[in-house]
């Protein structure tokens, strides 16, 4: 496995400030991981490493039989390796990597200007640009939701016993599979600041930052074992936005357990579209079918 310090270095100058550089979030990421370590094609050349490309090991359930499967995260090319093809020789390189170790598909999130690189040279699917909703909190009761903030990753209380009985997978589709164990290792991401919300019916994980001088309540991931009805959501958008003193809560993403009924984004609030990408490494491709995908499942906070 290549030294983690060179790829912090190019994450640094490609992606400045972001926390991806860090090289004890890529510690965590590609050495700790429950799910394996990484999978990755750099390029080095005389001034340092100038591209890197890398999948992130995972599991995903699809009709409730898991698979092994991939994210595509941290593709970086310094600008003097731009120009030669680098992106889908390394792409190339590492997908063929993966699937001579079992993973059957790559899945990943790209903005709108790198989504067609993905489509056009390394041979994704563009399944759909990830729906965003925006929730105000309307009066109500809190239906029994508890909210803790982690430290260092980590509830005072712990998961319960019955948490596992949350974490299920979609009866028909594909998600990421998650256990206590391995949510637990991705609480821990260093770096970062979670609150998790305990219902009888519920857990969801959030988290909070500002946009445009605005307070948000972001819903990372929603577990629950049934979907959840309309007061149900609307008890969680209120526990989310009160734990994080939030005016609105934002949630990105797919999940057949919970219909968010958002409102329209003002501009100065709105990022790039997020666009969910997806490759079979199966022969014949097999055609995706994804049932839930949110923040959470792509490391995206």
């Amino acid at each position: 496995m290549t030294e983690l310090a060179p790829t912090a270095a190019l994450l640094s100058e490609v992606f400045p400030g972001s926390h991806v550089s860090s090289p004890e979030y890529l510690r965590w990421l590609y050495r700790e991981s429950p799910f394996g370590p990484v999978i990755e094609s750099n390029l080095d050349d005389d001034d340092g490493r100038a591209a890197h490309y890398a999948l992130v090991p995972v599991t995903i359930a699809r009709d409730r039989d898991d698979y092994p499967a991939a994210l595509s995260l941290n593709t970086a090319v310094h600008e003097r390796a731009r120009g030669g093809g680098v992106f889908v020789k390394l792409g190339e390189q590492t997908v063929n990597k993966a699937a001579a170790l079992g993973v059957q598909s790559v899945v990943g999130v790209a903005n709108a200007n790198s989504t067609p690189g993905f489509i056009k040279r390394l041979g994704f699917q563009l399944l759909t640009p990830l729906p965003a909703n925006v929730m105000l909190p309307v009066p109500g009761l809190s239906a029994g939701i508890r909210s803790e903030q982690l430290r260092d990753g980590v509830s005072g209380r712990g998961l319960d016993a019955d948490a596992e009985s949350l974490l299920g997978v979609p009866r028909r589709g594909e998600a990421r599979r998650w256990t206590a164990e391995t949510l637990g290792w991705r609480l821990r991401r260093p770096g970062a600041s979670y609150a998790i919300h305990r219902g009888r019916t519920l857990l969801a994980v959030t988290c909070h930052e500002r946009r445009a001088g605005l307070r948000v309540a972001i819903i990372l991931k929603v577990f629950a074992a049934d979907p959840l009805s309309a007061s149900e959501t609307r008890a969680l958008v209120r526990a989310a936005c009160r734990h994080h003193r939030a005016a609105v809560a934002l949630h990105v993403g797919v999940n057949d357990l919970v219909d968010f009924h958002g409102i329209a984004l003002p501009e100065r609030l709105r990022a790039s579209p997020l666009n969910l990408i997806y490759r079979s490494l199966l022969t014949p491709p097999r055609d995706p079918s994804i049932a839930r995908f949110e923040f959470l499942d792509f490391d995206a906070y």
